[in-house]
């Protein structure tokens, strides 16, 4: 049996004629009766007799018009699927990421990725960077995001650099100056990461080699939250212009000098094939982490 057998047959049972199933098959009327002789030969069976001048189908055409229904839904559905894979609108993507990005930042280019792709599943996973690290050599994600430095033997990684930026309430009085250096900081309350944390030495250099007093009051975990102390007038700090950008309402960002950086990096497993789904959304996700990208919709 062939897959044209089956849907001349079932065109021909649901529209009754030769005539009529030719039409909409786009045949002629001899290849319909041809192709079901065929099938008729190839089943042991007839499917249909003449009676009155009329085409009827046999009780063994009714039963075996069941199964090849459902066969030929199989087949399209199996056909839809590959087409939509292809299309990159069918599938499933895994992320690991780090909490900062994941709280805004992520959420909402993965919203800009799927919108038009109903049948595209999202799964985000948000660790600490080092564990982020070692989870995509568990070959179990697409990519990982996470904070650099950072190198792992079973990934492959793309990184992004900027600058960081000041950032102060307000009503601050910093907040008139259009270029902030440590020398104007000396003594000021400084909210800043933990002191694992990149910028935190690259803050500490710089507050040193300009004799500058560094009068940190909060050490946190996350960039959110140092927009959010400083907001709330508990000091000044100094973020990422990206990633921290969702949480910079209301506070005023200033050039700081000397420039500190921070980076961060996109790793892929390095043994595992990319998706057209992965491809695709990385994309998409490389153009927002541009360091001049300004995330939005379109």
């Amino acid at each position: 049996m062939q897959i044209r057998q089956l849907e001349c047959f079932r065109t021909l049972m649901l529209a009754g004629t030769m005539t009529k199933a030719a039409e909409q098959l786009g045949v002629s009327q001899p290849s319909v009766s041809n192709t079901i002789a065929s099938l008729e030969q190839s089943l042991g069976f007839a499917l249909f007799v003449r009676h009155a001048g009329r085409l009827h189908p046999t009780p063994e055409a009714t039963l075996f018009f069941t199964e090849v229904t459902r066969s030929l839904a199989a087949i399209e559905s199996t056909e839809r699927a590959a087409r939509e894979i292809r299309q990159g609108s069918y599938g499933r993507l895994s992320i690991a990421a780090y909490p900062s990005i994941s709280l805004a930042l992520l959420p909402r280019i993965v919203s800009l990725f799927i919108e038009g792709r109903p049948d595209v599943q999202v799964r985000i996973v948000s660790h600490s960077s080092t564990i982020v690290k070692d989870l995509i050599a568990s070959q179990s994600f697409d990519l990982a995001i996470a904070e650099l430095p950072s190198s792992h033997p079973s990934a492959e990684m793309e990184r992004f650099s900027y600058r960081c930026e000041f950032i102060v309430a307000a009503d601050h009085p910093l907040a008139q100056k259009d270029v902030v250096t440590p020398a104007d900081l000396d003594g000021v309350p400084f909210v800043t990461l933990f002191r694992d944390h990149a910028t935190h030495h690259q803050l500490a250099s710089a507050f040193s080699a300009h004799g500058a007093r560094w009068n940190v009051v909060a050490e946190v975990e996350y960039f959110a939250t140092v927009c959010e102390l400083v907001s709330a007038g508990c000091g000044v700090g100094l973020v990422d212009p990206l990633v921290s950008m969702p949480f910079t309402g209301g506070i005023v960002r200033r050039t700081f000098e000397p420039a500190i950086h921070y980076e961060i990096g996109l790793l892929y497993p390095a043994a595992m094939a990319r998706s057209v789904i992965a491809t695709e959304f990385i994309a998409l996700l490389k153009s927002h982490l541009a360091p001049s990208a300004r995330l939005g919709r379109g």
